[in-house]
Protein backbone atom coordinates (compact mmCIF):
# COMPACT_ATOMS: atom_id res chain seq x y z
CA UNK A 1 0.00 0.00 0.00
CA UNK A 2 1.40 3.38 -0.98
CA UNK A 3 0.38 6.57 0.75
CA UNK A 4 1.31 9.97 -0.64
CA UNK A 5 1.65 12.61 2.02
CA UNK A 6 2.74 16.16 1.31
CA UNK A 7 5.00 17.54 4.01
CA UNK A 8 5.24 21.20 4.97
CA UNK A 9 8.49 22.60 3.67
CA UNK A 10 8.79 20.25 0.69
CA UNK A 11 8.54 22.60 -2.27
CA UNK A 12 9.23 22.27 -5.95
CA UNK A 13 12.66 23.84 -5.48
CA UNK A 14 13.46 21.79 -2.41
CA UNK A 15 13.13 18.15 -3.51
CA UNK A 16 14.60 16.53 -0.41
CA UNK A 17 12.46 13.92 1.31
CA UNK A 18 11.03 14.87 4.67
CA UNK A 19 11.24 12.19 7.37
CA UNK A 20 7.94 10.63 8.45
CA UNK A 21 6.61 11.96 11.72
CA UNK A 22 6.70 9.99 14.94
CA UNK A 23 2.88 9.49 15.06
CA UNK A 24 2.99 8.16 11.49
CA UNK A 25 5.71 5.65 12.43
CA UNK A 26 3.72 4.62 15.51
CA UNK A 27 0.54 4.14 13.47
CA UNK A 28 2.40 2.09 10.85
CA UNK A 29 3.87 -0.13 13.57
CA UNK A 30 0.44 -0.61 15.15
CA UNK A 31 -1.14 -1.58 11.82
CA UNK A 32 1.70 -3.99 11.11
CA UNK A 33 1.30 -5.58 14.55
CA UNK A 34 -2.46 -5.95 14.12
CA UNK A 35 -2.13 -7.57 10.70
CA UNK A 36 0.63 -9.94 11.79
CA UNK A 37 -1.67 -12.45 13.49
CA UNK A 38 -3.94 -13.05 10.46
CA UNK A 39 -0.85 -13.48 8.24
CA UNK A 40 0.60 -15.95 10.76
CA UNK A 41 -2.59 -18.04 10.93
CA UNK A 42 -2.94 -18.05 7.14
CA UNK A 43 0.64 -19.28 6.72
CA UNK A 44 0.17 -21.97 9.38
CA UNK A 45 -3.06 -23.08 7.71
CA UNK A 46 -1.23 -23.45 4.42
CA UNK A 47 1.49 -25.49 6.13
CA UNK A 48 -1.15 -27.70 7.75
CA UNK A 49 -2.66 -28.34 4.31
CA UNK A 50 0.78 -29.29 2.96
CA UNK A 51 1.40 -31.56 5.94
CA UNK A 52 -1.95 -33.30 5.36
CA UNK A 53 -1.05 -34.12 1.75
CA UNK A 54 0.21 -37.54 0.83
CA UNK A 55 3.86 -37.97 -0.11
CA UNK A 56 2.82 -38.45 -3.74
CA UNK A 57 0.93 -35.14 -3.79
CA UNK A 58 3.85 -33.29 -2.21
CA UNK A 59 6.24 -34.87 -4.71
CA UNK A 60 4.01 -33.59 -7.54
CA UNK A 61 4.57 -30.01 -6.39
CA UNK A 62 8.26 -30.57 -5.65
CA UNK A 63 8.24 -30.84 -1.85
CA UNK A 64 8.99 -33.52 0.70
CA UNK A 65 7.73 -34.11 4.23
CA UNK A 66 11.14 -32.93 5.45
CA UNK A 67 10.67 -29.58 3.68
CA UNK A 68 7.35 -29.02 5.44
CA UNK A 69 8.85 -29.98 8.81
CA UNK A 70 11.71 -27.54 8.26
CA UNK A 71 9.25 -24.79 7.36
CA UNK A 72 7.54 -25.32 10.71
CA UNK A 73 10.81 -24.53 12.48
CA UNK A 74 11.13 -21.08 10.90
CA UNK A 75 10.66 -18.03 13.14
CA UNK A 76 7.01 -17.03 13.48
CA UNK A 77 7.58 -13.66 11.80
CA UNK A 78 8.88 -15.30 8.61
CA UNK A 79 6.48 -16.50 5.89
CA UNK A 80 7.20 -20.20 5.22
CA UNK A 81 5.50 -20.19 1.81
CA UNK A 82 8.26 -18.04 0.34
CA UNK A 83 10.90 -20.41 1.68
CA UNK A 84 9.09 -23.46 0.29
CA UNK A 85 8.64 -21.78 -3.09
CA UNK A 86 12.39 -21.08 -3.19
CA UNK A 87 13.15 -24.74 -2.40
CA UNK A 88 10.92 -25.90 -5.26
CA UNK A 89 12.45 -23.35 -7.63
CA UNK A 90 16.00 -24.43 -6.71
CA UNK A 91 15.16 -28.09 -7.31
CA UNK A 92 13.65 -27.33 -10.70
CA UNK A 93 16.73 -25.36 -11.76
CA UNK A 94 19.06 -28.14 -10.63
CA UNK A 95 17.01 -30.70 -12.54
CA UNK A 96 17.18 -28.60 -15.74
CA UNK A 97 20.98 -28.26 -15.66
Amino acid sequence: MTTIVSFIGATAHNRRQAAPSQPYKLAAAAVSALLWLPRFWKARGELAALAAMSECERRDIGLTAFDVENALTLPVDRDPTGVLAQIVDDRRHRREC
